[in-house]
């Protein structure tokens, strides 16, 4: 068909016309979504901003939108993904790591990042004034010497050029990048953060990342963050988040109905759980996210009774009604521990070796240890710091422990003197518990059961030392394909669930209530809220 001249400039003019409208139209969508704000509410403010320093979830969940590491791992597959690093290399030994940053990524105040600027933020988590996070580096060459005050710098952290970085390992060790992705290792500005000294990332003080979002204002009642215009990859579709810190329910309940609280982040799994199947059915949902948070109960391997006492260790696990504990305790919020690694990490695997409830195996095992009902034992202490929830527990362990003759002497500590006393072996019994720094099981291993003097680098507790153990978990860090990693990371598990020098309780599981509008709502591993894809309809939208 041949168009004359005038219905061909007709057409095109339609043409452009349309495209003018659709351009209209996604730039009022994009000017709307930036006006957009997600308030959440949050049990209490942080202490601190600061990724060397980060310990409550609430820090980790603001500090997941602010800051970055530089690479981004999946625990599904063992893939990682790059973040701040735009790409990386390992050596054939899986002992030299060269990172490249991507060029002309900016912080929030425009400096480029640097690999000057990786290497400040690593070193930093070295120095037991500023961190307690120095054990995750402690595989890179000259991190002992450092702690041990023989050397001023880390020879193992190296600067090629202004966008490399290169870090030399003393072992080998193929699950480096994991390490690399975790929050504690998010980078920051070392000219801002030289300047702010031990100040930096307290209430009042301004802090520096490259994250998608950045700090607007933090005062009593609210912390806002902004949209970060100068972000180089995907852009977050909010403008704005909000952050709330109550604990008061009627409040709480009172904001979320008026729609003026989006997500509770902060509430108990019975809270939330009443509330979705109440009046705020219909608009708010509920999501359940089991983290990587473990709670467990050790011996101490070096001390009597439980030391050189196996079959009395099996007899203690066998007669704690772990399901019932955890109903009560945790309610929607935990879930029992099968094995030592959640499921999330390795699968249930073999369970033929796991000790559940049933008491007359514990008075079999007691009888075998040489203490049928508890006789010929002194009472028991069981060690406990002083944070919310631990007494409930002891007393429950009390009480299940009662019922075949064991005498429980509950015993509370503060929370600084106790970790002292945890790392001098004073107890025989105690509480404990673990936050994985970053979704790799390695984490939870190493840092819980690796041989050796304890020290400022370790967390053994248990003072267990098993040269198997130490052998699997050498060749899982030296091994390349993901499934047989997992494998001696499996065998490992084993060996602890036999030897039992912990006995697994729960796993955390984070509950939130969310509006009905709030779209992209995901959460990973470490219950970190991903703010990129969270979306929500602008106000008056229907």
């Amino acid at each position: 068909m041949k168009l004359d001249r005038r219905e061909v400039c007709f057409r095109i003019r339609c043409t452009a016309a349309s495209a003018a409208f659709v351009v209209l139209v996604l730039f009022s969508i994009w000017a709307a979504a930036k006006d957009v704000t997600a308030t959440i509410q949050i049990a209490q403010f942080p202490f601190f901003l600061d990724p060397a320093k980060i310990s409550t979830y609430e820090e980790k969940l603001i500090c997941g939108a602010v800051y970055e590491s530089l690479l981004a791992y999946d625990p599904d597959n063992g893939s990682s993904k790059s973040a701040l690093a735009e790409k990386w290399k390992v050596n054939e030994a899986g002992t030299v790591y060269t990172f490249t940053l991507r060029k002309n990524t900016p912080f929030h105040n425009g400096k480029p990042v640097s690999a000057e600027d990786v290497k400040f933020s690593w070193e930093r988590l070295i120095d037991p004034e500023t961190s307690s996070y120095g054990y995750l580096l402690n595989n890179v060459q000259g991190v002992e010497g450092v702690l041990k005050g023989q050397s001023g710098h880390v020879e193992g952290l190296r600067i090629v050029d202004a966008h490399t970085l290169q870090v030399t390992l003393l072992e080998p060790d193929y699950t480096f990048p994991a390490l690399v992705s975790s929050p504690a290792l998010g980078i920051v500005c070392q000219d801002f953060v030289q300047k702010q000294g031990k100040a930096y990332g307290k209430p009042g003080t301004g802090i520096i990342g490259t994250g998608p979002f950045c700090l607007s204002s933090w005062n009593k009642n609210r912390l806002t963050l902004i949209n970060n215009r100068r972000y180089d990859r995907k852009a977050p579709y909010l403008g704005k988040l909000e952050f709330v810190a109550t604990r008061d329910q009627q409040e709480i309940k009172r904001l979320f109905q008026d729609g003026e609280v989006d997500i509770l982040a902060g509430v108990t799994p019975q809270f939330a759980n009443s509330y979705c199947k109440g009046d705020g059915k219909e608009r708010a949902y509920l999501v359940k996210k089991p983290v990587l948070s473990l709670y467990f109960l050790g011996f101490n391997l070096e001390k009597r009774p439980f030391g050189d006492q196996v079959e009395l260790r099996r007899g203690v696990n066998s007669m704690l009604d772990k399901e019932k504990m955890a109903s009560f305790l945790l309610g929607e919020g935990g879930k029992v521990l099968n094995g030592f690694l959640p499921s999330e990490l390795l699968g249930d695997g073999d369970q033929s070796r796991r000790y559940v409830f049933d008491k007359n195996n514990a008075l079999k095992l007691l009888a075998s240890a040489g203490n049928p009902y508890g006789s010929r034992l002194p009472p028991l202490v069981l060690a406990y710091n002083d944070s919310t929830g631990h007494e409930l527990l002891v007393r429950l362990v009390q009480e299940n422990l009662g019922q075949v003759g064991l005498a429980i002497v509950p015993q509370k500590r503060p929370w600084g003197e106790y970790q002292e006393e945890l790392m001098s072996g004073q107890y025989p019994f105690f509480r404990l518990g673990w936050d994985a720094d970053y979704p790799e099981p390695g984490n939870i291993l190493l840092s819980n059961f690796k041989s050796g003097k304890l020290d400022k680098l370790d967390y053994n507790f248990t003072r267990y030392n098993n040269e198997k153990l130490d052998l699997l978990l050498i060749k899982a860090r030296g091994e390349q394909d993901f499934r047989k990693r997992q494998e001696f990371y499996r065998q490992a598990e084993e060996l602890i669930i036999t030897d039992l020098p912990v006995i697994p309780l729960f796993q955390r599981v984070a509950v939130f209530v969310v509006q009905k509008g709030i779209k992209g709502f995901h959460v990973d591993m470490l219950g970190r809220i991903d703010f990129i894809d969270l979306t929500k309809p602008p106000r008056g939208s229907k």
